[in-house]
């Protein structure tokens, strides 16, 4: 996401460029203490009612389509 707002690389006072994604991945270890993977991201979301309320887009795609039930 870094990398979205800053662009690839960044330009230090000291003229020297660094890679954004190398300045993300410290401050993220810093933070945590590790780089989190996607397991342990999906693991840390909490379910909220409307995540579970799907319904079937056949229904909207062909309107002419029947349940089998």
């Amino acid at each position: 996401m870094a990398e979205r707002f800053f662009g690839p690389v960044m330009t230090i006072s000291t003229g020297r460029v660094v890679p954004v994604r190398l300045i993300g991945e410290q401050h993220v270890r810093e933070d945590f203490g590790f780089i989190p993977g996607f397991a342990e991201c999906i693991k840390a979301i909490r379910p909220e009612p409307w995540m579970g309320r799907a319904m079937a887009l056949h229904r909207l795609l062909d309107p002419f389509e029947t349940d089998a039930a």
